[in-house]
């Protein structure tokens, strides 16, 4: 059973029952569920990462991760963004209406995360076209990962399966290639009528068809959805001939690239993500479903960085997550290093000035009545420290909200303060929404051009 809920969103132990949705903000597990969530919680603590926060006795707290988590009893639970407010909920909670908007808040939900996605792993738009790719807008997370992986394979058989020489080494009653001399001669003499040869093969069996076949395997044991399933099976079918990897791990760095394997180039990412060898947050554990969960901060920081990237780079050098400057200095080494999402560098010094931009995944309010809109003084201290240490305090900061209904312009601009003996520069912050929707981040292009 696939349960959706969103981030912050409080998960409740419900005993043997059927598991249900109250709303998209708190859902009921059976206890199996429940126990395998803690236990999950509590392996993701030793790596340092917070997935849940306990409520209760017999209730957790989503934290800011999203994605999928499958639990070995076959219930599938869906964490979306908190992105889109929900709809009133009516007297009565069981209207067709209601269940309809929360539908379509649960189909934005999904599209924004896979949006996110593409950003996050540097995938190319992808080519939506019919009635069976409309179809696949609906998918949850899990099935929509198995659709694209099994889209790229079916691609590959359309442009032909790569096949390589190898070198076999066999006892054969009969000479063929090259024989193995030493090894004939040190037989016993009751194996003199076979001859140890070695030859070559043009066979299916190479690293990358491993793999493939490997990640169709895991699809037919896991997916729900029986479009998948039906391919997965057909293009199994078709590589009967391909043993699945025992070690994907070592098979990956084999996995060739140039002209000769440019068919394969479109598949490999989905490969990966499916195997869970290179997606982040991916949970490892004794059960090895599809089960991905992501920071939302940092799906964030990649989608703005993505965005900004084909906007402004005409003017400025782009990077993420410069980490050349240190907060200070201690027994001879640099300590507390300072690492801004964006830094924005000038082309030209005479016309643009160099700037960091900074992301935040927090719901802010305009009309707070303490003008504080939401922002926490953390945020503000780690501005001026970024300010002080990448800028000199000659360049204007950006910190980035996402756009909601209670934030949808500009803040009024905020000002460092200096110190009365400094005769330097307080240069401002700017606070701006990113419209996830249209891509825009208003109010940027007035200053994109200041100095």
């Amino acid at each position: 059973m696939l349960l959706s809920i969103r981030e912050y969103g409080v998960i409740e132990d419900y005993g043997t029952n059927q598991p249900y949705v109250i709303g998209l903000d708190h859902i009921c597990v059976p206890t199996s569920v429940f126990d395998y969530l803690c236990e999950l919680s509590s392996q993701a603590k030793k790596n340092g990462a917070a997935i849940f926060e306990l409520e209760g006795r017999r209730k957790i707290k989503v934290d800011n991760y999203v994605g999928i988590i499958q639990t070995p009893c076959g219930h599938t639970i869906e964490i979306l963004p908190k992105h889109i407010e929900l709809p009133v909920q009516q007297e009565d909670s069981k209207s067709q209406e209601f269940h309809k908007e929360i539908e379509n808040v649960i189909k934005k939900e999904r599209a924004l995360l896979r949006k996110m996605l593409r950003a996050l792993w540097k995938l190319p738009s992808p080519r939506e076209a019919g009635s069976a790719s409309l179809d696949k807008l609906d998918l949850p997370l899990s099935e929509w990962i198995m659709s694209r992986f099994l889209e790229a394979c079916n691609l590959l058989l359309q442009r032909g399966v790569r096949s390589e020489y190898q070198c076999v080494a066999e006892q054969s009653a009969y000479l063929k290639g090259k024989l193995n001399i030493q090894r004939y001669l040190t037989q016993p003499v009751t194996e003199q009528h076979r001859f140890p040869i070695e030859h070559d093969i043009f066979s299916l069996n190479t690293a990358p068809n491993r793999l493939i076949k490997t990640a169709l395997e895991k699809i037919c044991k896991l997916t729900k959805n029986t479009d998948n399933w039906r391919l997965a099976n057909e293009i199994r079918l078709k590589l009967s001939e391909v043993p699945t990897s025992r070690l994907p791990r070592l098979d990956f760095p084999q996995w060739k690239s140039g002209r000769l394997y440019a068919q394969y180039e479109p598949i490999k990412v989905w490969c990966e993500i499916v195997l869970g060898e290179q997606t982040p947050s991916a949970l490892h554990g004794e059960w090895h479903g599809m089960s991905l969960l992501f920071p939302m901060e940092k799906l964030f920081e990649a989608y703005v960085l993505s965005k900004v990237e084909k906007a402004y780079s005409d003017h400025y050098r782009i990077q993420r997550q410069k980490s050349n400057k240190y907060l200070c200095h201690h027994n001879g080494k640099d300590r507390f290093n300072l690492r801004p999402d964006i830094y924005f560098e000038a082309k030209n010094k005479n016309i643009h000035s160099n700037m960091i931009l900074d992301t935040k995944w927090k719901l802010l309010d305009q009309n707070s009545e303490d003008q504080r809109y939401g922002i926490s003084d953390g945020d503000m201290q780690q501005m001026f420290a970024y300010s002080y240490m990448y800028l000199e305090h000659d360049g204007p900061i950006v910190l980035i909200y996402p756009k909601s209904s209670k934030f949808n312009k500009a803040l009024p601009e905020f000002r460092l303060n200096k110190h009365e003996i400094d005769q330097g520069k307080n240069p401002e912050i700017l606070v701006l929404p990113f419209d996830l929707d249209n891509d825009e981040l208003i109010g940027f292009a007035r200053k994109k051009l200041s100095h």
